[in-house]
């Protein structure tokens, strides 16, 4: 075996070369490496080249696309380029172009300019199911415009505005079958968790751009919604919610009426670090991506991925150039060695046409990557799994080529974007067996008696930071709710749900509402818990199997067979708070002791406020005592410690075995409640109100303003952010 692969990755390497010398013959701007080849030699080779695109030019004769800098730079979601950016901006140079290839059997495809700019940038280019438009995003200045979906008819070249904005990017648009678009947009006015930059969800317009509705409620970016042959939508998506913000950039999926958002490939993986640019392969269910970093450019590693074969890690990922198994590895800048590609277009299930850059990124003398590769020499290729490839459109004297779209006709699924009553204010969820699936296992049948529903908060607005670290990775929050270690967003609870004896719940919930459950022992105390969200749209029953089943099991539709009877639950008007929820416990039964007035050597469970600067927030002593933290930098706690203890939110991305951390597996809960009778005075409903915060992962904040230390000039910043969220809040009531 280990022969025959070194064969094939000989035979590829010897392709490639042969391939790079017969594109300088093609490409009339550059000299050729060797002008002595014979004139046979050279026939020969554009025979295999005819023979090669065959399949392409059987897709389509015609493809247009963008020429653009490359997207990404500190990390690869962060693309928006807003004009009035609270922090990081991403424009990184003007000029730029929408244009059209046409197959030429004779050499390279000819290229026709449809618009170009000197100051703008035109990117993210689709067509429309029917073949006859084109849809793009286009920023015509830096700080004088922002990216908004324009659409060209393509036998006229007529081009029509669709949405607008000041302050808001639209972009990364992607045609519907039933004539509606999906785009990335920063409408929803949340910051990322981890630092300043404004966060991109995925909404829907009707095709003339109005009737704008948000379709995703998610914490921070979603990237790059493309359409399948079969009427499903793929995306990116950036999650982290009691876990680290490094490596849980999973694709995901859903129907084109938002309905069943779920993992689709790397939900609770280290690797991919992050699966983007996702496209089906016509007639087929694998797909290719680009495995790239959490901290790079969008570029990567063109991979092939069969979900069949697995979900998670490598179990169903391949490498190319051979085709083989891929290897899982956890790096943050993944795929930035090496061959770099981007916007895969797959013909079949054995070749693509992609930006691609064969020869890798420059460097620079410590051999790490030269960020100010946004205009690095990115051209169109065909290339194959074995690493045979055919250059199309040239970069020589122009900036990189994007995301390559055949214009053509495609035959797709037609399914109604919209659901059938969007005047539902709720929706279903119907979880068949808590305990089945790999993370219950060792887990008794009637341990689990319910399961508590959780919602979060996001912040419209950067403010103050402390950080969070663990096995996972490190990061800074911003607008920090917790301590350093603790929860990085504002936490409500919906209620907690009995569970059936035989193991199902069914709760009618609140819709467009990030949610995640968390499953309770008799106690109150924590079992198991999702590190993730599901949301739902009007109307909507999604169902699950049970926790963390396997990958590809599929759930009982029929919630007929379930014993458990609905439960309804709704948003409460704030999120958790210590001070209101918590404290108030302390001081009817703890203060009297736990007072330095009394006895200064034990721990201070008083109201006593600490201020932060780092964090621009006011603790209280109690809070900083209970949750064993220290001042470094800023205030972190110790998740940790035997005394009490909870799921870091810097834990890895895998899926943790059940009472892994959280108040059944602290001593104060343990041995102070259940033996020594320390905390006897306390009732069962306090003891579950402790438990429940420990297990939401401490957070402080029952709302982001809560306990802040801000100046003028912050709270003028938190306003506008309030406001412009307001601005372009959508709602379906």
């Amino acid at each position: 075996m280990f022969i025959y692969l070194l064969l094939c990755f000989l035979a590829g390497t010897a392709l490639a070369q042969s391939d790079e010398l017969v594109s300088d013959w093609l490409d009339q701007d550059k000299k050729p490496e060797n002008e002595n080849v014979s004139e046979d030699y050279k026939k020969s080779c554009l025979e295999r080249r005819a023979l090669r695109l065959k399949p392409v030019v059987a897709t389509a004769t015609k493809w247009v696309y963008c020429r653009h800098y490359v997207m990404g730079g500190s990390h690869y979601a962060y693309t928006e380029a807003l004009s009035d950016a609270q922090a990081e901006r991403t424009f990184m140079t003007p000029g730029s172009g929408l244009y059209l290839a046409e197959y030429n059997p004779d050499g390279l495809w000819t290229e026709t300019a449809l618009l170009e700019s000197k100051t703008g940038c035109f990117r993210d280019v689709d067509v429309s199911p029917d073949g006859t438009k084109i849809l793009y995003s286009y920023k015509a200045s830096d700080r004088g415009d922002d990216f908004h979906l324009y659409e060209m008819d393509l036998a006229s070249r007529e081009v029509r505005q669709l949405t607008f904005g000041e302050g808001v990017a639209d972009y990364e648009g992607c045609y519907l079958p039933d004539g509606h678009i999906f785009f990335n947009s920063t409408r929803c006015m949340q910051i990322v968790d981890c630092w300043w930059t404004e966060v991109s969800n995925i909404y829907r317009c009707d095709s003339d751009g109005k009737n704008i509705t948000r379709i995703t409620f998610d914490q921070v970016h979603d990237n790059y919604p493309t359409l399948t042959d079969d009427g499903k939508v793929l995306y990116t998506r950036w999650e982290y919610n009691d876990r680290s913000q490094m490596y849980p950039q999973p694709l995901f999926g859903m129907n084109v009426d938002g309905t069943s958002q779920r993992a689709v490939y790397g939900g609770n993986s280290w690797f991919p670090t992050t699966l983007i640019h996702a496209r089906g392969v016509p007639n087929s269910t694998l797909f290719f991506g680009i495995a790239t970093g959490h901290h790079s450019f969008q570029p990567g590693e063109l991979m092939l991925f069969n979900p069949s074969e697995g979900r998670e890690e490598a179990s169903g990922a391949w490498q190319l150039e051979p085709l083989r198994r891929a290897k899982a590895e956890k790096i943050d800048a993944y795929g930035q060695r090496g061959r770099m590609a981007m916007y895969p277009y797959p013909i079949d299930e054995k070749g693509v046409v992609l930006s691609f850059l064969p020869k890798g990124w420059p460097r620079n003398q410590e051999n790490h990557v030269n960020f100010r590769l946004h205009l690095v020499p990115f051209a169109l290729y065909w290339t194959n799994v074995n690493g045979e490839r055919e250059l199309l459109v040239s970069q020589t004297g122009k900036i990189p080529c994007g995301r390559p779209v055949p214009v053509r006709a495609r035959n797709l699924a037609m399914r109604s974007s919209k659901m059938p009553d969007e005047t539902k204010k709720t929706g279903f969820f119907a979880i068949q067996d808590v305990y089945a699936g790999n993370s219950m296992q060792g887990i008794e049948r009637g341990t689990v008696k319910s399961l508590r529903v959780v919602s979060i908060d996001y912040r419209p607005a950067g403010i103050g930071s402390n950080g969070n670290g663990g096995p996972g990775g490190g990061g800074l929050s911003c607008t920090p709710p917790a301590i350093g270690q603790g929860t990085w967003g504002v936490k409500r609870v919906l209620g907690e749900v009995p569970v059936a004896n035989d193991g199902s719940v069914l709760i009618e919930a609140p819709i467009e509402t990030p949610m995640y459950f968390m499953l309770l022992d008799g106690k109150g105390r924590m079992v198991q818990t999702m590190r993730s969200w599901t949301v739902l749209q009007p109307g909507e029953t999604a169902a699950c199997v049970g926790c963390h089943e396997p990958a590809n099991q599929a759930p009982d539709s029929s919630i007929a067979k379930m014993s458990a009877k609905p439960v309804k639950i709704s948003l409460p008007e704030r999120g958790f708070s210590f001070e209101k929820d918590i404290q108030p416990i302390l001081e009817r039964r703890c203060v009297g002791c736990h007072n330095p007035e009394k006895n200064p050597n034990i721990p201070d469970l008083t109201a006593k406020r600490v201020e932060d600067p780092k964090s621009k927030r006011v603790w209280l002593q109690s809070y900083l005592s209970l949750t064993h933290s220290r001042l470094g930098d800023h205030w972190s706690g110790n998740p940790d410690h035997k005394i009490l203890n909870w799921i870091n939110s810097a834990s890895v991305p895998t899926p943790l075995p059940p009472y892994f951390k959280g108040s059944a597996c602290s001593e104060l809960f343990t041995r102070k409640f259940d033996k020594e009778g320390h905390a006897k005075n306390l009732t069962e409903s306090e003891q579950r109100q402790l438990a429940c915060w420990v297990d939401l992962t401490v957070p402080f904040c029952g709302d982001y303003e809560e306990g802040a230390l801000w100046n003028e000039k912050d709270r003028k910043l938190w306003e506008r952010g309030v406001n412009k969220r307001e601005k372009y809040a959508v709602r379906r009531f």
